[in-house]
């Protein structure tokens, strides 16, 4: 076994600037869009709302074209999941290891100054906010027509909240039913149709709509029915659901201002098809794929399942491809974990490679793929034989030529602990338990910033190369670049790279999506 401490990947800028850090990189260097002439200088939004929601949300975006002082308080980055039977999850609190986890103590990795650092005030983590305009380096600005604001009444919204005549989930159906006449409304007569629209939803509309029990174990969730819907209509637009409470700060354990400003600038620049910053890796013609699994929740057979394919390249330029639903008998196959026939694993790579050719307008010589399952190949498992689907069909499409790694990543039961000092391992510390395996902390103690910003105890994945030329030390120093392309958000990390991030969040839109509907491909669609 081998212990070391990867660099901390860079990111690239406007003006050739290269940082590690998101915000320190936009500040001095601006988006990356000003450098590859993709830039937009202007931002047009549409607003769904009441007219009071209209009018505080218009304020509340106005702040952002200022200089936004950020306050002095502990900043958290809650991004650990955890990744289940292929499945990833959300993880909302820290368990106790469970019985044959493996603990070894760290003892060869030490940087000065990092044991008993300082209270430091998080200036460093959430700094001042640059404003929002076109004098700034975001040389951005948002605009607003007044005629892409539609109006929800209130009285058409209260009307429905107090019948007693339909259930809870009926109620969120109809409240849904008029945000979409609305959205439709904005993109089919709109003279000058915004980038993107943003739909507020009030505090009473989410205290009776949110999540709504719909028997047997099913709840109905308004915000991703809503999003469904949305994006599930003829030229839709990027659409960003946002809370009446998160308008008017009242939301509780609600982000400072500043990281309020920069997280929402960010999302709503790239959801506009620009690119933020990019990877700083030698190798740009790389397709990284992701493919994690999600239950079809809505299926009579509890074991329907569905796959998520995420295809990227190195400026988190992004596509999203969902392939058909199967069936999985757990029993029968002896795992929860699902896998892929041939036929299937050929068809969804050889898809998801000719949509990303024809956004990013090239043909990758290198294609990397992230699972969240084992690979299963025709002498271990004739029907299932994805690992010869997944060759076959990439180069089916690229030709032999193209080089090839099949990566399974899940969440690892091996964990590291430090010698010293009150904080966690540090981010990027991989244990090479062999020369295709290894534990990778992706999240975890930042020396540039002296402080850990998560709020669980750091949970690795493990990185495991199923077959593929690349060793595993770039293919993890790819992997933790890859966790630092999460554009719904301005953070230094996220705990999953890109490729298998937004699985969660896209199964959990399209279960609502009709049979007939088409989701879009684009990444931005399901920020």
């Amino acid at each position: 076994m081998k212990i070391e401490l990867l660099q901390e990947p860079n990111l690239e800028f406007g003006d050739d600037f290269v940082s590690d850090d998101p915000k320190l990189g936009l500040s001095v260097g601006g988006f990356f869009s000003t450098a590859n002439k993709t830039h937009r200088s202007e931002i047009n939004i549409g607003i769904i709302g009441t007219n009071n929601n209209i009018e505080d949300t218009l304020t509340w975006i106005k702040q952002f074209e200022h200089y936004i002082e950020a306050k002095d308080e502990d900043i958290e980055i809650k991004s650990e999941s955890v990744i289940v039977d292929g499945e990833i999850l959300d993880e909302e609190e820290e368990s106790e290891p469970e019985e044959g986890v493996t603990v070894q103590s760290l003892f060869d990795i030490e940087i000065k100054k990092q044991e008993e650092p300082e209270k430091i005030k998080n200036k460093r983590l959430n700094p001042d906010f640059i404003g929002f305009n076109k004098d700034t380096k975001f040389k951005c600005e948002f605009q607003n027509d007044d005629a892409n604001n539609i109006t929800i009444k209130e009285a058409d919204l209260k009307s429905i909240l107090e019948r007693k005549d339909i259930k809870g989930y009926e109620k969120s159906g109809l409240v849904a039913e008029l945000y979409v006449e609305a959205y439709e409304k904005l993109i089919t007569t709109s003279i000058s149709k915004p980038n993107s629209c943003i739909i507020i939803i009030p505090s009473k509309v989410f205290k009776v709509c949110s999540s709504v029990k719909m028997g047997a174990g099913k709840f109905f969730n308004f915000r991703r029915y809503l999003k469904a819907r949305l994006i599930g209509l003829k030229d839709s637009i990027p659409v960003q659901i946002l809370l009446e409470d998160t308008i008017l700060q009242k939301r509780k354990s609600l982000q400072d201002l500043s990281m309020q400003a920069w997280n929402f600038c960010v999302a709503n620049y790239y959801k506009n098809n620009c690119t933020p910053w990019t990877l700083s890796l030698k190798d740009k013609n790389t397709c990284f794929i992701g493919i994690s699994f999600h239950k079809v929740i809505n299926a009579e057979e509890s074991y329907m399942k569905a796959s998520i394919a995420q295809a990227f390249n190195y400026e988190g330029k992004g596509i999203i491809f969902v392939g058909k639903k199967f069936k999985w008998d757990d029993r029968k196959n002896n795992t929860k974990a699902p896998h892929l026939t041939y036929e299937y694993a050929k068809s969804l790579i050889a898809d998801v490679i000719k949509e990303y050719q024809k956004y990013n307008d090239i043909l990758p010589n290198r294609v990397v793929v992230h699972k969240t399952t084992d690979f299963w190949s025709a002498g271990s498992h004739p029907d299932y034989a994805e690992v010869e689907g997944l060759k076959d069909g990439i180069k089916e499409v690229l030709g032999d030529r193209v080089s090839i790694d099949l990566v399974t990543i899940k969440s690892a039961e091996f964990k590291l602990l430090r010698k010293q000092g009150k904080y966690p391992v540090i981010r990027g510390t991989l244990l090479s338990l062999d020369k295709v395996t290894g534990v990778l902390y992706t999240t975890g103690y930042i020396p540039i910033f002296e402080t850990f910003p998560g709020v669980h105890i750091p949970r690795p994945i493990e990185v495991s190369i199923y077959e593929g030329e690349t060793t595993l030390k770039k293919v993890s120093q790819e992997i933790l670049a890859l966790t630092k392309l999460n554009f719904n958000n301005c953070n230094y990390y996220d705990s999953l790279p890109i490729t298998l991030r937004f699985a969660q969040k896209v199964g959990e839109i399209i279960q609502y999506m009709d049979e007939n509907s088409i989701p879009p491909n684009k990444y931005f669609y399901y920020m």
